[in-house]
């Protein structure tokens, strides 16, 4: 059985990360009613449902809020939920006569989860924004790297839904003993700053460059990046440790006492040449093959197409299909 079957959800329809866990919610066994305003959600580019996280298995009811109608329509189904999930900028649900003091009053058992791009008491709680601006000033885009955007990765889903949906967790274990219901509140600016702890720890006693592509594994190695293939394509390499790296150079028929040492700093420019020049002699499918039997952390990066039908990934991508539509991937 699912951990979360029988739970019942709540959820108001926006973007961002609330549609993300909503998914993850139902993907335990939860069951999700999508409260969707008669103003459709903007996604920027329209989407069928088919192809929309936020329509998937969900059961969808149609209420407006800023009508007395919509408002007692929402209230009524709180009242039996477990766990309500909300996006809206803060004071929006307050101003809907939604917020946690009216929901609690119709049900103290229930889980508030509300989800927020900044800290809701800070001075740009009322400020729009997306992934990119959240990352940015969390520090995390710096230290990736600023042209190299995440797709929405980073602020939306890790440090927003999936902190969302721990939260979720230990509200309901706590609510097992208590009885009570609490606020889950999120803010997607702050999980992905707590997604840095250990780079923020690092920096604190000068182990970490604050500057892109400076340290180990942002790519500031020559043996921790991405490499060109005759193709234009990239073989990933993460050959950090000493025998992946001594491995790496084996297949690649490179040896050591020709190139530069990994240990001199001034030269990687020269060893990061190196170790292109050779990748850049096959295609990408050639040393995929090359390197499959070879235990040097070098993989290929593929595209969306190749990763749902890689052998390896054949269970993680399954177990990713959603049950509601089980042709998902089959036309990509």
């Amino acid at each position: 059985m699912k951990p979360y079957a029988g739970l019942r959800v709540v959820e108001f329809a926006t973007v961002g990360g609330v549609p993300f866990c909503a998914w993850w919610l139902l993907q335990q066994g939860a069951s999700v009613l999508r409260v969707q305003s008669p103003r459709p959600v903007e996604l920027g580019v329209p989407v069928a449902p088919e192809g929309d996280i936020g329509q998937w298995e969900r059961e969808t009811a149609v209420h407006d809020l800023k009508t007395d109608e919509g408002r007692i329509a929402a209230l009524r189904a709180i009242a039996d939920a477990d766990v309500l999930l909300e996006g809206f900028r803060a004071g929006v649900m307050e101003r809907l006569g939604l917020g946690p003091t009216e929901c609690l009053q119709h049900n103290p058992r229930l889980v508030y989860a509300r989800l927020a791009g900044w800290d809701r008491a800070s001075a740009w709680a009322q400020r729009a924004g997306h992934d990119i601006n959240y990352a940015a000033m969390a520090g995390a885009l710096h230290a990736c790297g600023p042209d190299n955007v995440s797709v929405n990765l980073i602020a939306d889903i890790g440090g927003g839904a999936l902190y969302a949906c721990s939260g979720i967790g230990a509200a309901l274990f706590a609510r097992a003993s208590s009885g009570k219901g609490c606020v889950v509140d999120v803010a997607m600016v702050a999980g992905s700053a707590h997604l840095l702890s250990a780079v923020y720890g690092r920096l604190r006693v000068d182990a970490w460059n604050d500057a892109p592509a400076a340290n180990v594994i942002d790519g500031g190695v020559p043996w921790y990046r991405t490499y060109r293939t005759r193709d234009d394509r990239h073989m990933a390499v993460g050959a950090i440790e000493q025998r992946f790296y001594d491995a790496l150079l084996l297949a690649l028929t490179l040896n050591a006492a020709d190139i530069p040492a990994r240990s001199d700093k001034t030269r990687w420019p020269a060893l990061a040449a190196a170790l292109q020049a050779r990748f850049a002699a096959h295609d990408q499918a050639h040393w995929a093959r090359h390197f499959e039997s070879v235990d040097a952390c070098v993989t290929p990066v593929l595209n969306l197409h190749e990763a749902r039908t890689h052998p390896v990934n054949q269970r993680v991508f399954t177990a990713a299909i959603p049950a509601a539509v089980p042709d998902f991937f089959a036309e990509l």
